[in-house]
């Protein structure tokens, strides 16, 4: 019987399913990069034998230009590394800005819960000090669920 490991990668070794094998390997080379660049990637993408890196600004776009044999560099280890990356063939790598601006939706929720106390509990506190903290639970708790009504 096989693993879901074993079946997973079998799947995924499939000629078919080459380009999970290349997201895969363009991810690890994404992770590589220093932090800053790798948040500046958008998405990725190869065409013609060329790798191109979609950036969300422009100044990020010269630094990653200047640090492009390093980025080379780096896909040449993966390749040596990780024997399934050997299937990206990429002769060039460029990178361009994206004239779209990400936006980012702030969702603003309203957290609000019904009160599931209904204020009903024994109170067998020995001491003073409990026994007025216990009641005054019970009487938030009983205003809560007034105000809901």
């Amino acid at each position: 019987m096989k693993t879901s490991q074993e079946i997973i990668s079998h799947l995924i070794n499939k000629p078919q399913n080459s380009n999970i094998i290349k997201r895969g390997c363009i991810d690890k080379l994404i992770s590589l990069l220093p932090p800053h660049l790798a948040k500046a990637v958008m998405f990725t993408y190869i065409k013609n034998r060329t790798l191109f890196f979609v950036l969300n600004h422009p100044g990020l776009k010269m630094e990653f230009n200047y640090k492009l044999n390093l980025i080379k560099s780096l896909l040449n280890k993966i390749k040596t590394i990780d024997v399934k990356c050997k299937i990206i063939e990429v002769d060039e790598i460029k990178s361009f800005v994206s004239n779209k601006i990400p936006t980012k939706e702030i969702k603003k929720q309203n957290l609000t819960y019904k009160e599931r106390a209904t204020g009903e509990f024994k109170n067998s506190s020995t001491t003073k000090e409990l026994n007025e903290l216990f009641e005054k639970i019970r009487k938030t708790i009983n205003k809560t669920n007034e105000s809901k009504r």
